[in-house]
């Protein structure tokens, strides 16, 4: 534990992180990345250029400064972070070299003298934040590792199949090269998928989720290919029988098990996660009257899954609607909206109340409007689960 001079003065730096936190995290990566290039195997490159991953730093960054004499309110940070470490392959060796770099940025930045006590309180702190994500990361590896089918580090995995979903969407069937079981999942959780691609000299790792059922024979994954996607245009040049490394499956983003109704809102391929979850749910004899699952996207054309989800609606009877943005093929025709979801709700006899938990995964804009209209409607905070793909910002 810090000691409480350590924490009076990290806390009094907080105004600071607030007018200067974007320069620092962005000093940080930037001296980081130069002394270090081999990092890049592990960094995505576009949340670089983009920003992403400055600013998923910052609220990192931010919130444990806000937390110091309270750390197990961060133990859901922690969770998610920790489990995306690892299907990165972060180690314990990488945690002093990004300690160095962030501890010189403040400095830069902040224009701190070497002997500054802020230097030496925000190192202390760093070493502590940096022994939770260790053992975090640790112990679920060896959980991995340790169970039925798994396995620690990156596995060679061969392409059985590929199927196209849509025009820009394609799903692949993945199986272990050795021919070795697969291990457990839990619906909604994601594979580090490493590849090396002709645009970059390094190894990209790119999280994706499984959008297949636990307990398949075979890991499916559902990828877009993105205007400016490096690793997932390269994914979709790939041919049955292409290998890749993939790391075993991780993530928090899982079914609420003290939930006893369930409602899913997908967007685009945010359907990935949610079918997984759909398909655990009624594996498990979920009552199917107890599920809604809405699907959005700009039409048929761009619709996933649209004959996989009518034949599961059909043959079992769950609550399902869609929205089209582009025309009046689906359930509503246009945006979700508040009323809408409201409506859908009440007919499907789905009750907002402590045993109902809602579910949403799409772009960024998006999932902030169901967040919202998920709390107009009273849904209880702890009942609203999203995954957002990429670094981890708040909606």
């Amino acid at each position: 534990m810090l000691d409480q001079k350590t924490i009076e003065i990290v806390e009094s730096t907080i105004p600071l992180l607030e007018e200067y936190g974007d320069q620092i995290t962005k000093s940080f990566y930037s001296k980081m990345l130069s002394a270090h290039p081999e990092l890049k195997n592990i960094f995505n490159e576009n949340n670089q250029r983009d920003g992403n991953q400055a600013r998923a730093l910052f609220d990192a960054v931010y919130a444990y400064t806000r937390h110091l004499n309270s750390l197990a309110d961060l133990k859901p940070a922690v969770e998610r972070i920790a489990n995306k470490h690892v299907s990165l392959g972060v180690e314990p060796k990488q945690y002093p070299i990004v300690g160095k770099y962030l501890l010189l940025a403040i400095q830069d930045v902040l224009s701190l003298s070497n002997e500054h006590p802020a230097l030496e309180a925000w190192g202390k702190a760093y070493q502590q934040l940096a022994d939770v994500f260790i053992e975090a990361e640790e112990e679920l590896y060896q959980q991995k590792s340790q169970q039925q089918g798994g396995w620690r580090g990156f596995k060679e995995f061969v392409i059985e199949d590929i199927i196209s979903e849509t025009p820009e969407v394609k799903s692949f069937y993945l199986k272990p090269k050795d021919g070795g079981a697969l291990p457990t999942y839990k619906a909604g959780q994601y594979v580090g998928i490493k590849t090396q691609t002709s645009q970059s000299p390094y190894e990209q790792i790119r999280q994706y989720s499984l959008s297949g059922g636990p307990g398949d024979d075979y890991f499916r994954v559902t990828i877009k290919a993105e205007q400016k996607g490096l690793v997932s245009n390269g994914l979709h040049g790939l041919t049955h029988g292409s290998t890749l490394q993939l790391q075993v499956p991780a993530g928090v983003f899982t079914l609420d098990r003290q939930a006893k109704k369930h409602v899913f809102v997908a967007a685009g391929v945010g359907i990935t996660p949610l079918i997984s979850m759909l398909y655990e749910l009624l594996g498990k004899g979920t009552d199917p009257k107890d599920i809604l699952f809405i699907q959005c996207q700009r039409d048929e054309q761009q619709q996933i899954f649209k004959k996989e989800l009518g034949f599961l609606h059909t043959t079992t009877g769950f609550n399902y609607r869609t929205c089209h943005q582009d025309n009046n093929q689906g359930d509503h025709h246009g945006r979700l909206n508040n009323e809408v979801l409201a409506s859908w709700l009440s007919e499907t006899n789905i009750n907002v109340d402590p045993q109902t938990a809602i579910y949403f995964c799409g772009p960024k804009a998006f999932m902030k409007a169901i967040n919202e209209y998920a709390l107009g409607l009273g849904f209880l905070a702890e009942k609203i689960h999203y995954e957002a793909f990429g670094p981890t910002t708040q909606l």
